[in-house]
Parts: C-alpha cells; sequence; structure tokens
C-alpha cells in the first residue's frame, strides 16, 4: 500500500481475496487513527522516517 499498489494489486501479491486486504487496511486504519490511505501514509511518514532524517549526521538511535 505505500507503494501505491491498489487493493487488487496488494490482493495478487500477497495471494489474498480484495476483501481480505481491505480489511486488514480497516483495521490499520482503526489502530492507527487514520481515514484514508492518504491519512497512513503521511502517519507512517512522520512517525517513522521524518525524525530519521532530521537527525544530525552520525547520530544514532536512542536504545
Amino acid at each position: 500500500m505505500l507503494r501505491g499498489h491498489s487493493t487488487a494489486e496488494i490482493a495478487r501479491l500477497a495471494r489474498l481475496s480484495p476483501h481480505t486486504v481491505q480489511e486488514h487496511l480497516k483495521s490499520v486504519f482503526e489502530k492507527t487513527g487514520v481515514r484514508s490511505r492518504r491519512d497512513l501514509v503521511a502517519t507512517v511518514f512522520a512517525r517513522h522516517f521524518e525524525p530519521a532524517l532530521l537527525r544530525p549526521p552520525g547520530a544514532r538511535d536512542s536504545p
């Protein structure tokens, strides 16, 4: 999903039904407090990738 695949493409790649993929996505939306794929991508970026981009070069993650 983060790579822009449609539900049908994800289902084919994961060998699941599109319905199953959609149900998993709805569960992820609920758990992360988002309402759309766009919001989920923004949330994942903000929580996981942006902090790494803002760290000074050579700084390490906290244990």
